[in-house]
């Protein structure tokens, strides 16, 4: 019998610190703005995003723009299998979505609802694929070391349901990562996982209530 409570696999801890790197690196973004000049409704509309680790359906407007991040496949290589610890190829899928509005009237742009939600979308792009990928931000860093391998599969675009009905225009696009990690099958105590979420700082949105039951334990 397994004498202690079951820890989450892996892929839990992956996604939850990325989600906070994320965050951070978001953060650190509008700071940057900040010290450039720009006000907070320019800093809101261009650069804040909202990071979702476990929402699935369709976004509300009011959310936009908005990131979801998950694990959709593990794979398993055979030649790399243990009774104990596996070696995991997941898919990590960050999907997000953009929404825009009609300028008003006394706007200097004058852009409409499909040229302010492509912006969007493309600088989104942009901010995810450089967070993720670049060295100056290190994802490796950013997971305590628990990825091994981080590639780039592939971007492509999300086309928005039909029953959609709000009075702007909503992009979406998704990235798919292929990320390398070891994946126990047990933990003999929990103290590996407390430090894990300790060091990395994660803020208790982006934390599952299995996780929290065993930070909470002594």
């Amino acid at each position: 019998m397994i004498p202690s409570i079951i820890t989450p696999m892996n892929f839990t801890l992956v996604r939850d610190s990325i989600c906070q790197h994320l965050a951070n690196c978001r953060e650190n973004q509008k700071e940057l703005a900040r010290e450039a000049g720009e006000g907070e409704e320019w800093i809101s509309k261009n650069i804040h995003f909202v990071v979702f680790p476990k929402r699935f359906r369709f976004p509300d407007v009011e959310d936009m723009p908005c990131v979801y991040v998950y694990f959709n496949e593990l794979n398993f290589p055979e030649d790399e299998q243990d009774s104990y610890c596996n070696e995991a190829n997941g898919n990590l899928v960050v999907e997000y979505y953009t929404v825009g509005l009609n300028d008003d009237e006394e706007s200097e742009t004058e852009k409409d609802a499909d040229t302010n939600a492509e912006d969007r979308l493309n600088y989104l792009t942009a901010q995810l694929y450089k967070i993720l990928c670049s060295e100056a931000t290190n994802l490796y860093t950013a997971t305590g070391k628990m990825i091994k391998g981080f590639t780039l599969k592939s971007w492509k675009r999300i086309i928005t349901p039909e029953s959609d009905n709000t009075a702007g225009t909503v992009l979406g696009a998704k990235f798919d990562f292929n990320v390398e990690f070891s994946e126990p099958t047990y933990y003999a105590n929990t103290f590996e996982i407390k430090e894990f979420y300790t060091k990395m700082n994660i803020r208790e949105e982006f934390i599952d209530p299995f996780v929290q039951v065993i930070l909470k334990t002594n």
